[in-house]
């Protein structure tokens, strides 16, 4: 058996999320299909985090398993002529048998942009980031410092979470600005489901000042009921997995966003 892990970024818009579906396109499905066909036989995938509809991706981790000989070349030139322009495959690793795209990452981290365009948003961010009207960057980055350590997140958890216990551990979260744009990143050992988007929505009500509590009140409260819209899908990028012993190429921000990407 043959055991790869490949890096994938996509554009979310034009997929029903990252899970298989058997009606509706999905990034799993059409990465399957493709991968079955270099293959010649079924292969089915896990990823580092499952991206609901219209979140996209700079550094999505895939993991798979096959009984065939192939080179990382031919799986890389092979996926990319394969799937649509919205999906690239950007690398492919040989793994270790014990490997899980999902079980053995040990941080992922997420970037939320906001443009702060009040009247006219621009029709060619529509699906790239949450537009808003004027947003305080300073002041949002200081509130997400609350976010930070192992606490209960269930004030930021969707109602449809099959977790088993609201506990994540938070490394880092920064708010920042370059020209329109405000980008959030967060860093955490897991995520709950819609976490981040819930996260952003608060962070954005703190910055337009019209948050009628702090973030670490919010926490405090442990009731989703107290943050308000989940922040719309499109603003969302899964841009990075870390495991241990491995050293895949690190996540980018998205290209529009390359004067913040690190070097």
């Amino acid at each position: 058996m043959n055991c790869w892990a490949l890096g994938l970024s996509y554009d979310g818009t034009p997929f029903h999320g990252w899970q298989l579906q058997s009606d509706v396109p999905s990034v799993q499905g059409e990465l399957e299909s493709a991968l079955a066909q270099i293959a010649v036989e079924p292969i089915r995938v896990h990823a580092a985090g499952r991206t609901d509809r219209g979140v996209h991706a700079t550094s999505q981790v895939v993991g798979f398993h096959t009984n065939q000989e192939r080179s990382p070349k031919t799986w890389l030139r092979g996926l990319n002529g394969l799937t649509s322009e919205s999906i690239r495959v950007q690398w492919v690793r040989a793994v270790d048998a014990d490997f899980h795209a999902r079980y053995s990452a040990v941080s992922r981290r997420y970037h939320y942009v906001f443009v702060d365009q009040d009247r006219y948003p621009d029709p060619l961010l529509r699906s790239r980031a949450w537009h808003c009207g004027p947003l305080d960057a300073d002041v949002m980055h200081r509130s997400a410092q609350a976010l930070l350590g192992e606490q209960d997140f269930t004030s930021f958890r969707a109602a449809g979470c099959q977790s088993t216990t609201p506990m994540r551990r938070v490394n880092r979260c920064t708010v920042t600005r370059s020209g329109c744009f405000v980008v959030m990143e967060i860093q955490a050992n897991a995520f709950l489901l819609h976490m981040v988007r819930n996260i952003a929505s608060g962070l954005h009500d703190v910055g337009r000042g019209t948050a009628v509590r702090s973030i670490a009140d919010t926490l405090a409260l442990k009731d989703r009921a107290e943050v308000g819209i989940t922040a719309p899908p499109g603003g969302l990028y899964f841009t990075d997995v870390a495991y241990s012993g491995y050293d895949f190429p690190r996540g980018q921000l998205p290209t529009f966003l390359g004067a913040l990407n690190p070097a």
